[in-house]
């Protein structure tokens, strides 16, 4: 099967899908969120990339667009989902996940990770009784060339059955919820069984519990044959209810296990808070108190300055008062010589009166 007839977007005549499509080859591939957004070919159990998409924030925003059920066209009819998940800060981005469910043996893959191709036998009926079954993701770089080759070498001929798309108007179910999902579904039958938990079962149930838990979906059915093997309908188990059941309650608990997480959180930087508060209002305080010494220093110098200044003003007074007295006593000392003076003068002139008068007599 060519590329061109999965290519996302094929069926979107939109301007800004045409110039996305002419354009995207030419921007950068993304490979920030690993276990989405890959530099290399990695396949993994999807518990173990579950695991991953917990632990990477970015990988557990990207959003699932669309997912596109596939059917291999000879051998088995080996049945696969393809998960077209959208970069959440790089718009132009969406990578291609392979989604599939094998038999668990050894030689389910080479040395470089890609199995080996669906027609052989074991795909469908490695035996009846129950095997470890292989659920596993497989991503490569953001580029058409890296996963059409390894769909072409691991499923040679294959169709597309039907498509599964998640407007953007809608809430788009995250990576992280698509991972929950998954590892529900795997853990609800870790066994492969042809009669009952193949492949079929596996792509099926995926589908319609995705269905069921974002009802906001769009299906497009382009061929039928789902579940069957040579026309006819192979027998599945029925677990979608399970499994959605299974996905609530494993997600209500990383829902809680967030919320722990968050309160926790808020409790330590409600608590780094309170001590930066305390160690602020005990900066505050010391500052306060040192402002109030100074201040308390600058007043008793002022008050020393001024009782200086008072006792400046209080000797210049004294010594005022000691020049008008030394003046005062000056002027009372200038006054009594001048009134000695003139009592010497009158007894003098009295003197010289009665001498004259004595010569007076005499004669």
């Amino acid at each position: 099967m060519s590329f061109k007839s999965f290519k996302y977007g094929k069926n979107r005549s939109s301007i800004r899908g045409f110039l996305a499509a002419v354009f995207r080859p030419f921007m950068s591939s993304p490979s920030d969120a690993p276990p989405v957004f890959t530099s290399g070919d990695t396949k993994m159990d999807v518990e173990q990339w579950h695991m991953l998409i917990l632990g990477n924030e970015l990988s557990s925003q990207c959003q699932l667009e669309r997912v596109v059920y596939c059917k291999c066209t000879d051998g088995k009819e080996h049945e696969f989902l393809l998960l077209h998940f959208r970069h959440p800060t790089q718009q132009h981005a969406v990578a291609i996940l392979v989604l599939d469910r094998t038999p668990c043996t050894d030689s389910t893959e080479n040395n470089n990770g890609s199995s080996r191709r669906m027609q052989s036998s074991y795909i469908v009926s490695p035996s009846v009784s129950p095997t470890p079954a292989r659920d596993s993701i497989f991503t490569t770089p953001n580029n058409g060339s890296a996963i059409e080759s390894y769909l072409s070498r691991t499923y040679d001929q294959f169709k597309e059955l039907c498509y599964l798309d998640f407007p953007a108007s809608s809430a788009r179910p995250s990576a992280i919820q698509v991972s929950v999902l998954l590892s529900a579904l795997s853990k609800h039958s870790p066994s492969y069984h042809l009669y009952q938990y193949q492949c079929y079962w596996y792509a099926h149930t995926a589908w319609e519990a995705l269905k069921r838990l974002f009802p906001d979906c769009h299906e497009i059915t382009k061929s039928g044959g789902r579940s069957c093997y040579l026309g006819v309908k192979i027998e599945k188990a029925d677990s979608v209810e399970a499994v959605c059941e299974q996905y609530h309650a494993q997600w209500a608990r990383i829902q809680n296990a967030a919320e722990e997480r968050r309160r926790a959180k808020e409790d330590e930087v409600r608590q780094l808070r309170m001590e930066e508060r305390a160690q602020c209002q005990a900066e505050i305080d010391q500052v306060t108190r040192k402002a109030n010494e100074a201040t308390k220093q600058k007043e008793e110098a002022v008050k020393k300055a001024n009782e200086e200044m008072r006792q400046k003003e209080e000797a210049v007074r004294r010594a005022e008062v000691a020049e008008r007295m030394i003046e005062e006593a000056k002027r009372k000392a200038e006054e009594a010589e001048r009134k000695a003076e003139e009592v010497r003068a009158e007894c003098q002139a009295e003197m010289d009166r009665m001498r004259a008068q004595l010569e007076r007599q005499a004669v």
